[in-house]
């Protein structure tokens, strides 16, 4: 055999192994080009939601100015549970006022209160209830005696590895309740709504939210009768006797610390949510005729249509 015949297959096989190693580098500088096409769409995906986000939060700060002018208007007359909807900027911006005493106080309310609440909005068993009721009332009290059903000291989060312990003290914010043993994410994202700043052991009536009021009575439809019932009907004896210590049939005075939500759909099906508590009494250092208590965030949400149109 001569140089020549084993020359050309070494050749042939030279030119295989380059057109492979092509074949290769085009596959790779696709992935590359694939892989950097799609960072780009992230980015810009993200700066759109980040503009719409900024763009939003303007339109619902709007709308809590408003009704915090309403409010100071209004802070002589008794406080009730209202939602209504507002026209700015050629966009709809639901606003839903709920005065502090129509709301859950973890720091006051009762035991049987925050079961019955547990239970039929978070959708607990009464046992489950039972237990994480019981790690409130220790979380806030001032004794490291873990007392009733399921109770927790500072041992009990230690021995769960749980990143918190009890302050045994009242909670300063509604959002703290996130520290207690057992309260995930996602049950305080169901119970959120419903918590108050400075309430009181039974709710007042007319300013509790018609969900609120459905599901510690038990009745499906009687939070919007109440709401929509004039100031002056006996509300009070629509409930069932098994929520009536619940309850206050009538309603306190106004002044006293609100919640306000404003929410606004931007194009599609994407939600805004910006909240804050507000106090319609004008402190000296304060900028405005009202005190801003707290400001959340903006935020996306996804809630049924009927959570926005009464």
């Amino acid at each position: 055999m001569t140089t020549a015949h084993l020359i050309r297959p070494l050749r042939r096989r030279s030119a295989g192994a380059a057109l492979v190693l092509v074949l290769w580098l085009v596959a790779a500088l696709s992935l590359t080009v694939l892989a950097g096409a799609k960072g780009m769409r992230q980015q810009t995906q993200h700066a759109g939601l980040a503009l719409e986000r900024l763009r939003a939060e303007a339109l619902l700060d709007g709308a809590l100015q408003l009704a915090a002018q309403r409010l100071v208007a209004e802070k002589d007359q008794p406080s009730r549970y209202r939602r209504e909807k507002l026209t700015l900027e050629n966009r709809e911006v639901w606003v839903e006022i709920t005065p502090s005493t129509g709301l859950i106080d973890l720091n006051v309310a009762s035991d049987a209160l925050l079961q019955t609440f547990f239970q039929r909005v978070a959708g607990m068993p009464p046992g489950e209830s039972t237990l994480i009721v019981s790690r409130i009332r220790d979380f806030i009290d001032p004794d490291d005696v873990a007392s009733g059903v399921g109770g927790a000291e500072a041992p009990q989060y230690r021995a769960a590895g749980w990143p918190a312990k009890p302050r045994n003290s009242a909670l300063e914010d509604p959002s703290e309740i996130k520290a207690v043993l057992g309260v995930t994410p996602e049950l305080y994202e169901i119970i959120d709504p419903y918590l108050s700043r400075n309430g009181q052991p039974r709710l007042d009536i007319g300013a509790a939210p018609p969900a609120l009021i459905d599901a510690l009575s038990g009745q499906k439809g009687l939070g919007v009768q109440i709401n929509r019932s004039p100031p002056e009907a006996p509300v009070g004896a629509l409930l069932p006797e098994t929520a009536s210590d619940f309850f206050l049939a009538a309603a306190p005075g106004g002044g006293q610390e609100v919640r306000i939500r404003a929410s606004v759909q931007w194009d599609g099906e994407r939600w805004w949510l910006r909240e804050a508590w507000v106090d319609p009494r004008e402190r000296p250092d304060a900028l405005a005729p009202w005190t801003l208590l707290s400001l959340e965030p903006t935020r996306r949400i996804n809630l049924p249509d009927e959570e926005w149109n009464p």
